[in-house]
């Protein structure tokens, strides 16, 4: 048993963008890669790829409402955690994710490994083992929701012991993603990232060559043309988005 799950969250109201999300995943991962595929949501449920074990949540709750009464149905050690407009443009490297999965279970004290290189800091970062690096944990946002491999359980107790927000919040400071960082300091939560000398992409983000993928295709709701012209375009074309209806960033 491969005991790597896909772990989605996401919301009916960004149901445009699934069909390239779903199909993307399809097409750059082997069939028998994921031990199985959860999609957190509340509503839109036949618009899911049939092989997606879906788990609804109370679209009234917090974030950390719905993501702690589903996650509890995961049964998976390990898990992908990623958000719907995480859209792959290459293939999945599984063969790095497997040795991922084999320093965690050899590692007990680390809870992830994030696929990609955050921005917000420039370094320097202490090294972990070959191209690991220690996420700094004295840091904001050493707690957020780019593409990674979890230990599912410290994944949920980051959830369960987290404050009682939505992910996001125009009072930004005022959201789970920020305040998640004060909650894995107290469970000293540790994780690394690895880094391969991608690329750096708008102001917060890296490439990854482990999970190639677009972060975010959406911006406050709209087309995230600036960081991604030549994906998001691609994208546009082969799904016929009318971009117009949601705009362009």
């Amino acid at each position: 048993m491969n005991n790597i799950c896909l772990i989605i969250n996401t919301v009916s109201k960004n149901s445009d963008i699934w069909e390239p999300f779903f199909n993307r995943i399809k097409h750059h991962s082997s069939e028998d890669f994921f031990n199985n595929k959860y999609v957190f949501v509340d509503d839109d449920l036949s618009k899911i790829p049939k092989e997606y074990n879906i788990i609804k949540y109370d679209s009234s709750g917090t974030y950390k409402e719905q993501f702690c009464s589903c996650i509890k149905q995961v049964k998976e050690e390990y898990g992908i955690y990623i958000s719907e407009d995480y859209i792959l443009y290459g293939d999945i490297d599984e063969q790095k994710v497997h040795k991922f999965k084999k320093i965690l279970t050899e590692h007990a004290s680390l809870s992830f490994v994030r696929f990609m290189r955050g921005g917000v800091y420039d370094g320097p970062f202490e090294k972990f083992l070959d191209e690991l690096y220690y996420v700094p944990q004295n840091k904001d946002y050493f707690y957020t929701n780019q593409a990674a491999l979890w230990r599912t359980s410290d994944l949920k107790k980051i959830h369960d012991a987290g404050p009682n927000l939505h992910i996001a919040n125009k009072d930004w400071k005022n959201s789970f993603e920020y305040q998640a960082t004060k909650t894995c300091n107290e469970l000293n939560i540790k994780g690394v990232f690895c880094y391969y000398n991608e690329k750096k992409r708008g102001l917060y983000h890296y490439d990854s060559s482990v999970f190639p993928h677009i972060s975010t295709a959406l911006v406050k709701g709209k087309w995230n043309m600036t960081e991604y012209p030549k994906e998001m375009s691609k994208i546009i074309k082969e799904y016929g988005i009318n971009i117009k209806k949601r705009g362009w960033t």
